[in-house]
């Protein structure tokens, strides 16, 4: 299938990769990103509404306030540092380099990075780039995007793209973002899991999300193949064909389209830069929010996912309750099925929720966790059961002494010396007293114990 080029004459991207950390760690995270010079983004600060995003382009804060519901948009944009919800830092770089790739050269500027601290111990790292100063062809903007997402390479077609700046060399993204622009970020991010990114399970293929405004084809960011003639992942106009009209949300045609899939979400505008000048405002500002959210919701739903499949069979009820805590708190404050106000952002919502399969993880969390609930609660029912079963046969034994164990003997501290001629039923009557004794002793630790380690387990949460 051949393809046909077309020039590009400038192209604006976002890239979107998550993080974990420690709630008790936040506060402190915060002064960090201060000293690092970033600064808290608030709507009341209207002097940041054309400082992240490249120039002449500007995001009005009253707009981005009226996009979202009220419910939602007080939790986006706090107004406090000592806020739960979602804490957003930018810092604007307007650094330049290029990405070196066999012998294809792209150059780019970083405007800027935002790192956003959400609730529930997730975080966000936005990474905002421009290109170019002169036109490419549309594959080779999308070959840009295609290593530049990459974190850190491990396929064989992914190897082999570096970054190179004034100062210095760097043969990765991850390397690039977190050896020079955010080595601080490091120290706090949690490592769940070996041999995943940055102890990150969920974060699918060590590969940021990838926003762009630019010209034409998009959804799968493909590029060129490794020997650099340009690249489509199917050879069949049909498939496109039904792809294309799937993934494409045409409200603004034949002028621009945006395009979604689960890799990426390209908005592509045939008009000058001086036209798309309002476009390119929306991109980023209610069009990057809106993904941003559901983003938000797709990482929160597979990091419960991952950690309710961790769980130890059968001994982790406290972690089963904690998640279902987790999942109730999460739907009640955050998850809403609409979050936007207008009907183009509302279009544009269905889209990411059915590409990032946001109401199928929502479902089947919620399932998998009232299942688990429900088996774990039949467990503890049955050794409740057990336990109470030997409870009575003690209570039946006592009551057959009338309620009073006690041997004449015992009244006397050398007593015990004499055992040995007990009758039957002194014996029975011993070994009942010791066990009831033992048994109280043993219920009354453990359930110390469990107390215990209950009020440590929610403070370490906390």
């Amino acid at each position: 299938m051949e393809l046909v080029p077309l020039a590009i004459e400038r192209a604006y991207m976002t890239f979107l990769f998550p993080f974990a950390y420690q709630m008790k760690n936040r506060p402190q995270l915060s002064n960090v990103l201060k000293n690092e010079g970033y600064s808290f983004f608030s709507l009341n600060n209207t002097s940041l509404e054309n400082a992240f995003y490249g120039h002449s382009i500007s995001v009005t804060h009253e707009e981005l306030a009226q996009f979202f519901y009220p419910f939602l948009e007080d939790k986006l944009f706090p107004k406090k540092l000592n806020s739960q919800d979602f804490l957003r830092f930018s810092k604007a770089y307007h650094t330049k380099g290029f990405l070196q790739h066999k012998d294809s050269h792209f150059d780019y500027e970083i405007i800027s990075l935002d790192v956003t601290l959400c609730p529930f111990g997730n975080g966000i790292v936005t990474v905002r780039v421009s290109m170019t100063e002169h036109i490419q062809d549309i594959s080779d903007v999308i070959h840009f995007i295609h290593y530049f997402r990459v974190l850190e390479a491990k396929l064989r077609e992914e190897k082999g793209a570096s970054h190179h700046f004034s100062f210095g060399d760097f043969s990765s993204t991850s390397e690039l973002l977190f050896k020079h622009f955010m080595p601080f970020l490091q120290p706090f991010l949690l490592h769940h899991q070996e041999n995943t990114y940055e102890g990150l399970p969920f974060f699918e293929d060590e590969r940021m999300f990838s926003s762009g405004y630019l010209l034409c084809r998009e959804g799968q960011v493909d590029g060129r193949t490794p020997e650099g003639t340009p690249f489509i992942s199917s050879t069949n106009p049909e498939y496109i064909a039904d792809y294309v009209k799937d993934h494409t949300h045409q409200r603004w045609a034949p002028q621009s389209y945006i395009v979604t899939s689960a890799q990426a979400q390209i908005t592509i505008s045939n008009m000058s830069l001086e036209k798309s000048k309002h476009n390119l405002e929306e991109f980023m500002g209610t069009h990057y929010y809106n993904l941003f959210i559901h983003y938000f919701y797709k990482m929160m739903l597979l990091k419960v996912s991952y950690e309710y499949s961790e769980i130890n069979w059968g001994k982790d009820k406290l972690v089963v309750n904690e998640l279902i805590e987790l999942i109730t708190k999460f739907s009640a404050r955050y998850y809403f099925e609409e979050v936007v106000v207008r009907t183009e952002g509302r279009e544009i919502s269905q889209m990411l929720r059915k590409y990032f399969r946001i109401n199928e993880h929502y479902t089947e969390t919620k399932a998998t966790l009232d299942s688990l609930y429900r088996t774990q609660e039949d467990q503890s029912d049955n050794r409740s059961n057990k336990l109470l079963f030997i409870l009575t046969v003690f209570t039946v034994i006592s009551g057959i002494y009338g309620m009073n164990l006690v041997i004449e003997e015992w009244r006397d501290s050398n007593g015990l010396g004499s055992i040995w001629s007990y009758t039957i039923f002194e014996w029975v009557a011993f070994v009942t007293a010791l066990s009831g004794i033992g048994l109280s002793l043993i219920l009354v630790c453990i359930t110390t114990i469990k107390s215990i380690r209950n009020q440590m387990r929610r403070y370490l949460r906390k």
